[in-house]
């Protein structure tokens, strides 16, 4: 086990929207068989530990930021030898790793997962852990009309289609906005475009996630210009549907194999829990490590952190929130999740 002070090192940051905010390609996938970190097939029976726990998260914040001391707070202690951290780039890229079986824990949208679940590649949701970080920037002063301040303008999207852009026109629609003439959506392929299309003046407003919208609006004061948080999805979100300011964003998935080892499982959320409660303290020497992995300077990081709504829910006790979310995206695009909701089986019990 990899010790505290020893730890493996991240990727930097390479893009400023992660593509953890993607979904699945809508081509069917077929199932493959799933590998321990060893090489072996896993057993239901944890026989042995594992001898390497591949983890795969995309760059956000959201993931490295807990993933720089996951490993070191003892839970996985003789469950597991060594905890081997890398990102993926790009959802084709964690379908791969999925589809292969290179991967034993590994970061996705949670509509991604349900979608990979539904086209038959076997893995299982473990866990939730971002409860929804989307924001409106825009002009300085536009936050006292909230989302009004929109009509009328430009507003660019990243990633047609998938999380920002779904979630964003859900919640105008039922607000009672007509996006096809209310404002003006410009899509672009990643963040970085919608970015600087808003610094550029190309449109007006921009919808981005944490940490790029914190990134955003420090890149614009450099630049001379005022910007805001326009709009805080996650409200928008409490206000359209009357329950909390979240929604279940993110998660984590696992191959189906290693799901049947309750003891694994079990460690696995223990870290997590561990890793996730640490990054939410704040401590000195936590948002100092974050800072230096992730190439961020510690003080966006401080102003990130609670911004990124990190809690780590079994994906049984999620599944209620999880289905009403699904259910209601699907409204957009029923092909997000693979068609229909995913089975029983999709949602891993906690063992512990």
């Amino acid at each position: 086990m990899i010790n505290r002070r020893h730890l493996l090192t991240l990727a930097g940051l390479t893009a400023l929207v992660p593509a953890t905010l993607a979904a699945c390609a809508k081509d069917d996938t077929s199932s493959s068989s799933q590998t321990s970190g060893s090489g072996s097939p896993a057993s239901g029976a944890a026989s042995q530990p594992l001898d390497v726990l591949r983890v795969h998260t995309p760059t956000t914040l959201a993931y490295t930021a807990p993933m720089t001391f996951f490993g070191t707070y003892g839970h996985l202690d003789g469950i597991v030898k060594e905890v081997a951290k890398d990102t993926w780039a790009s959802v084709d890229v964690l379908k791969s790793l999925l589809v292969s079986g290179d991967t034993d824990l590994a970061a996705t949208p949670s509509y991604a997962a349900a979608n990979l679940f539904n086209k038959g590649v076997a893995v299982r949701l473990v866990a939730m852990q971002v409860w929804g970080m989307l924001y409106v920037i825009g002009p300085a002063g536009s936050a006292a009309q909230g989302l009004e301040s929109l009509r009328g303008q430009s507003v660019g999207v990243p990633l047609p289609g998938n999380m920002p852009d779904l979630v964003f026109r859900y919640l105008l629609a039922q607000k009672g906005w007509d996006v096809d003439s209310d404002l003006t959506i410009t899509s672009y392929p990643d963040g970085q475009g919608a970015l600087n299309a808003l610094l550029t003046g190309e449109v007006a407003y921009v919808v981005l996630p944490e940490h790029p919208a914190s990134v955003s609006l420090a890149r614009a004061q450099q630049q001379g210009m005022s910007l805001e948080r326009t709009v805080d999805l996650q409200q928008l979100w409490a206000e359209v549907t009357g329950g909390e300011a979240r929604f279940p964003m993110a998660g984590l998935v696992m191959p189906t194999a290693l799901t049947e080892d309750p003891a694994l499982v079990g460690a696995v959320l223990d870290e997590l829990e561990a890793a996730v409660e640490d990054v939410n303290a704040m401590s000195e020497e936590t948002v100092q490590a974050i800072a230096t992995a992730n190439e961020v300077p510690a003080p966006v990081v401080t102003e990130v952190i609670p911004r990124l709504q990190l809690s780590i829910v079994p994906a049984a006790e999620a599944r209620d929130e999880l289905e009403d979310f699904y259910t209601r995206l699907s409204t957009l695009n029923p092909d997000i999740i693979g068609g229909s909701l995913p089975a029983d089986d999709f949602y891993v019990a906690d063992p512990r």
